[in-house]
């Protein structure tokens, strides 16, 4: 009775209201509410959105009972017009595919499939049959057992092999392609080509569909079919068991012999030939580093035949130089020869792997006592002080006020042994390397250690002495949480006396680094110099701009990004900043429109440019950039004329096209290429699944079908004259990841290039395919490919540390991560003239002119920073991609 005359009172003053104090009391209660919701700490929102998802989840159950008693307890007196789930009739209606009664207006299907398969598989999969010559199955009776037998009945494969016979089309085809032309026969075990789909080009009488072949897959312990089935993915059109035996007119006795020859299956042949072809070039020095990068890298299974086999080759310059040097003497290959030979090679081969000859099963070489030296601490201590002291005379005096500030304190800081870490946070153009390569200088012409690393391999090559952070200090390659991570170095090695002995570790873009990298760091140090303060009491400086991209997690959100990033490690509170400001273009040519340029940018990178509330875009001036119509265009503007340029090594490595993703990167590439003259080679991995018992569930053709991050593709299309880069560290600082170079030959088991960009620019080298293992994959897998891609265009992400004159920036697709466009946009110094062309950057955008990428707000500018750094140490991730003003509010909290 309370509540019934409360709700009529409640009625009564509803209907009295004016809409003005409707629309009053309805703003005052929404007000209120907001205000409770921002009062509300996370737990407290988790548990109201939980109360009211179970209240609604009961109410609508109770409404769905209530409506089912209903309907079964019908009456004609009572109103149904508030209920449109319940429809009152009669079930006169008769569905047209199972004559079932249905009543009118009945959702299709409910009695029946409604004319649908229960069960739709799109596209269509037809399933081939693999099997050796006479090994198909035979079903019969005693009745026809003679008759299966003298004829035995046809299968997909067969079937196959007649078709190649009569089809001048099916010819070009692989075996798996082969239902998207035909359709398969079951009554008379043929194919028959498709009636229905979409006409092939140059062939009007063939139809293509969606169907889609997939060869029965087969165990590796049944070693002849297993690699028949590799065959059957390879050779085109083939005529018969025999056709796909046959390679290059040779017929094989097997298949596994077929599958050698083809190059589908990794064996030492594959160096024997490797060695063989670069032996032709006579060129003993490059061939010996070629020698040490597969014994290195490549692991091959009988090292000691390939150096019988081409010892001669490899020491062929040694004998010249002593004919040279005694011309009246008739001399041969000695064994002093080929010992100074292998002394050369195991140098070299410990600069690459650390490993010696006697391990790889070579012969020892005979070193006199001062060849012993240790490699490592002989690398860092072997530089020429003259020039060291004519490099910093020359070079100390153009310091401007900001870098000589960082310069002399960090010296200082050095000279009190006082140790820590220092940070130097230089924008692009502020001459950052410069700083620290006169810094490198300066210590080592004190017959002191100075070690320089970078996060990736083309920043590497612009340091003296410069080496990539992973090889020289031996970080973990993989970091996991809750684990204390170190380097892979321990006491009395090599690398383990260089770091004990060092004044300054200086790590270069250590933006890109992960901070458990920074915190192993700390922990080896500690241990190694048996010191417990911050990186064992050494000088630590750590260089570059967190306006760039930060550590990349697969999978991962913003949220772990900046989890990873070295601001969030304990390190950081320990950290000495220094800043560079000075444009150094403006300040030494006196450039206005490059310090216009390079404050637009820093704008762009400190997140200072405002962005569109429901589009995310941001706009930029007009005089920032050039942007063209489509991707046709962008691609004349960066590379006019490539078909008489490409020869000019200088005018190909100063200009690249940029893209946020791979997809964009890999289109691009390839329709330049083609651009230029002469046939393109094809080179296709040998991909192996470690696990020989899952290779059933991973078949070798799909492998071949994955194009793991930072690994070639199967099919690498190759011209002379492409511009291609490393993605692998072959021969650091000479060959890192991210070192571009030319193709100059191609050649079936090697690809000579010239280097474009580093210290050894212009110098030619051989690169071999090599085992490489992707470590963004479920599962172990190896692929046997050139470590190269080609490098008209590249991903944002792997542009960053390299220099270009002309930069074109393709936003098909839109920027996904935190500082891409910065980095994009960096990677020249001005939007005017630098060389005959009239741009710079030039930007294609798919949507809209002007607006370049979508960003979070404020996510990448500097005054945020801190604080969303410390709500995420303080485990509150759902408000970090919010507004600033709600993380300032949650931190007060």
């Amino acid at each position: 009775t309370r509540l019934d005359g409360q709700r009529a009172r409640q009625a009564a003053s509803r209907a009295a209201e004016h809409s003005e104090d409707t629309r009053t009391r309805l703003d005052g209660q929404r007000a209120r509410q907001a205000a409770s919701r921002a009062a509300e700490n996370p737990i407290q929102r988790r548990t109201r959105s939980e109360d009211q998802r179970r209240r609604q989840a009961a109410s609508r159950a109770a409404q769905w009972t209530f409506m089912e008693g209903e309907a079964f307890r019908y009456g004609p007196a009572n109103n149904y017009d508030s209920h449109p789930q319940l429809y009152i009739g009669q079930m006169s209606d008769v569905c047209p595919y199972c004559n079932a009664l249905k009543w009118h207006a009945e959702t299709r299907g409910m009695c029946c499939s409604g004319d649908f398969p229960i069960h739709e598989r799109y596209p269509t999969v037809v399933h081939l049959a693999v099997h050796l010559e006479n090994g198909q199955r035979i079903y019969f009776t005693e009745d026809n057992v003679h008759e299966k037998v003298n004829e035995p009945p046809r299968t997909t494969l067969t079937a196959f092999f007649l078709l190649c016979q009569k089809d001048d089309f099916a010819k070009t085809l692989l075996y798996c392609d082969v239902p998207k032309y035909y359709t398969w026969n079951a009554s008379e075990k043929v194919f028959k080509r498709r009636v229905q789909g979409t006409a092939v080009l140059g062939h009007p009488d063939i139809r293509e569909g969606d169907a889609l072949g997939r060869v029965y897959t087969v165990h590796p312990n049944n070693f002849e079919c297993f690699f028949l089935r590799l065959l059957l993915h390879v050779v085109r059109g083939p005529t018969s068991f025999e056709a796909l035996r046959t390679v290059n007119g040779q017929i094989c006795a097997t298949f596994r012999e077929a599958c050698q020859l083809q190059g589908l299956l990794e064996d030492d042949q594959q160096w024997d030939a490797t060695m063989s072809e670069a032996a032709a070039a006579q060129s003993p020095a490059r061939l010996r580093n070629l020698f040490a990068l597969i014994l290195a890298v490549c692991g091959p299974s009988n090292p000691k035949q390939l150096w019988e086999s081409y010892k001669e080759s490899l020491t062929e310059d040694i004998l010249r130089n002593a004919r040279r040097q005694n011309p009246g003497m008739n001399l041969d290959y000695t064994p002093d020869m080929f010992n100074q030979a292998l002394i050369i090679i195991e140098n070299k081969v410990l600069e690459m792997g650390g490993k010696e000859l006697e391990k790889l099963e070579l012969p020892t070489p005979q070193r006199n006592s001062g060849d012993r030296l240790n490699s490592a601490m002989l690398r860092e201590t072997s530089y020429d002080v003259k020039e060291l002291d004519a490099y910093i005379t020359a070079n100390e005096p153009l310091l401007v006020p900001d870098q000589r500030a960082a310069y002399n304190a960090i010296l200082n800081q050095i000279e009190k042994k006082a140790g820590g870490i220092i940070f130097l946070d230089a924008p692009g153009g502020t001459g950052k390397t410069f700083v620290i390569n006169l810094l490198l200088a300066k210590i080592r012409h004190q017959s002191k250690i100075a070690i320089a690393v970078a996060s990736s391999g083309i920043a590497a090559t612009l340091l003296q002495g410069g080496r990539t952070a992973h090889s020289t200090l031996k970080l973990p390659l993989k970091f996991l949480e809750n684990q204390t991570h170190v380097c892979s170095i321990t006491k009395g090695t090599s690398e383990a006396k260089v770091l004990q002995e060092c004044e300054l570790i200086l790590w270069d873009e250590c933006t890109m680094a992960h901070r458990y990298a920074l915190e192993a760091l700390n922990h080896s140090l500690q241990d190694l110099r048996n010191n417990g303060k911050n990186m064992g009491g050494v000088v630590v400086l750590i260089a570059g701009d967190f306006r760039q991209t930060l550590p990349v997690i697969p999978k991962g959100t913003m949220a772990d990004e900046l989890k990873a990033c070295l601001k969030s490690s304990y390190l950081w509170r320990h950290v000495v900043p220094f800043k560079l400001s000075t444009n150094m273009r403006v300040h030494l040519q006196g450039d206005v429109s490059a310090g216009r340029f390079a404050e637009q940018l820093l704008a762009i990178g400190n997140g200072e440019i405002p962005a569109d509330p429901v589009s995310g875009l941001i706009n930029i001036s007009d005089n920032f950039c050039n942007i063209v119509e489509s991707v046709e265009e962008l691609k004349n503007k960066v590379f006019p004329n490539i078909q008489t340029h490409y020869k000019d090594h200088k005018w190909l490595c100063e200009r690249a096209i940029l893209a946020p993703k791979n997809v964009n990167v890999n289109a691009i590439n390839l329709q330049i290429q083609q651009q230029l003259p002469g046939e393109a080679i094809s080179y296709k991995s040998i991909d192996t699944i470690k696990d020989i018992d899952m290779v059933v569930q991973y078949p070798t053709e799909f492998l071949n079908s994955l194009e793991p991050s930072g690994m070639p593709p199967h099919n690498l299309r190759l011209k002379i004259g492409s511009s291609i880069m490393l993605l692998r560290n072959l021969d650091a600082p000479r060959l890192c990841n991210g070192t571009r170079l030319c193709v100059k030959t191609l050649m079936p088991h090697v690809i000579e290039a010239t280097i474009m960009t580093g210290c050894a620019k212009g110098e030619d080298v051989f690169i071999p395919k090599i085992p490489l293992l992707p470590s963004d994959i479920p599962f172990e897998f190896t692929r046997l490919q050139f470590p190269v891609r080609l490098a008209f265009a590249m991903s944002i992400n792997k542009a960053q540390g390299q220099s270009l004159k002309v930069a074109g920036v393709n936003l098909e697709t839109s920027c996904f991560s935190h500082g891409q466009l910065y980095v994009a946009c960096s990677r020249v110094g001005t939007r005017l003239l630098l060389i005959r062309e009239n741009y710079d950057i030039i930007l294609y955008d798919a949507q809209q002119k002007r607006s370049l990428t979508k960003v979070r707000p404020k996510l990448d500018g500097k005054d945020c920073w801190e604080k969303l750094t410390f709500i995420y140490l303080q485990d509150q991730i759902p408000m970090l991609l919010g507004d600033v003003e709600e993380c300032i509010k949650l931190l007060r909290q």
